[in-house]
């Protein structure tokens, strides 16, 4: 499937943000990553020579041959000292049309520290870093299916019958499909509230961007779940007592691998998954397995209810590896 974008929607379009002060010590780089259309980009951050190393990918991972995409192309890297970003001295390294398939995954862009710093204070240097933005517009796909997309922006006189304002920007909506979906909304607009009745209702607490994403998933768009918003998702997820859109987040959770597992416990338990945390626990066949838990980063934010559930699992295994066979319980049962 061959499809042109149009320009103006923000779902077409994406950003990476990373900074070399989260640099790797060995390896002494970074990377991030964002899903548009669901077609995963990955950005790499590294630094050799005193040069910055910037590599972008698109389908990385992907064995799929059938595919090409066109996409504008912005990368700036702002010098920070001291904390601060240096307005003047912004370089924008990359301005650019290019099209990615599979035997062009990648582009690559190098640049001087040196030059990057150059003119400012000696004095400042020793405390440096630098961030890089990635900005993407995918202009045109191929092998994707489009899926359905909705502007919320725009008033359907034949759909919208009520306005939602965050952050001073209005969302049209349809208050009966929200109030299928969301017990908050159902409350909100057929409850005994202040708002019923009323065509516009201000919601704070929650950003603009994530209350569309939430949106989506309530109206048969067929977006899919990505872990760089999930956790925001389930956010308000929470918030609106949207059961169903919880579901979707734990379904995802459960068969992805790109979410650590001491991170998906936690959520499980902040957000009463019990099939997440279930699968999670049932993830680990050995008792070593357990242990390698303790490596992660989040092992410290785990709860003493979750090291209790683990604990368990621990006695669990213990019965199994040590558990008689069927030939010799039969011995003990004759």
């Amino acid at each position: 499937m061959n499809s042109n974008l149009e320009n103006g929607q923000d779902i077409f379009c994406g950003s990476i943000t990373l900074s070399t002060e989260n640099f790797n010590e060995i390896r002494k780089s970074t990377t991030s990553s964002v899903s548009i259309l669901n077609i995963p980009w990955n950005m790499k951050v590294s630094e050799t020579d005193k040069k910055l190393n910037l590599k972008l990918s698109c389908n990385e991972n992907l064995a799929n041959t059938m595919w090409n995409c066109k996409a504008d192309v912005e990368i700036y890297v702002k010098p920070i000292l001291d904390g601060k970003i240096e307005y003047s001295k912004i370089e924008k390294v990359l301005d650019d049309q290019k099209t990615f398939d599979y035997k062009n995954k990648y582009m690559e862009v190098s640049i001087g520290v040196d030059q990057l710093l150059e003119g400012l204070e000696a004095e400042k240097l020793d405390n440096h870093h630098f961030e890089v933005e990635v900005n993407l517009k995918l202009k045109r796909i191929y092998g994707y299916r489009k899926r359905k997309v909705l502007d919320y922006t725009v008033e359907h006189p034949r759909f919208s019958n009520g306005v939602i304002v965050i952050d001073e920007r209005k969302i049209y909506v349809n208050k009966q499909i929200l109030a299928m979906h969301s017990k908050y909304f159902y409350n909100l607009f057929f409850g005994d509230f202040n708002e019923k009745g009323k065509s516009t209702v201000e919601i704070h607490g929650v950003s603009y961007e994530v209350f569309v994403t939430f949106l989506d998933f309530i109206h048969p768009t067929g977006r899919r779940i990505d872990s760089s918003f999930v956790e925001g998702l389930m956010e308000v997820a929470d918030l609106f007592m949207a059961d169903r859109v919880m579901e979707y987040c734990e379904e995802f959770l459960i068969k992805t691998e790109t979410v650590e597992k001491a991170q998906k416990m936690i959520w499980a338990e902040k957000y009463s998954l019990h099939n997440l945390m279930n699968d999670c626990l049932h993830t680990f066949k050995s008792v070593k397995s357990l242990l390698e838990l303790k490596k992660s980063d989040l092992y410290f934010d785990i709860s003493d209810e979750i090291k209790s559930s683990l604990l368990e699992r621990a006695v669990q295994l213990h019965k199994e590896k040590h558990a008689p066979s069927n030939a010799t319980s039969s011995v003990y049962m004759f």
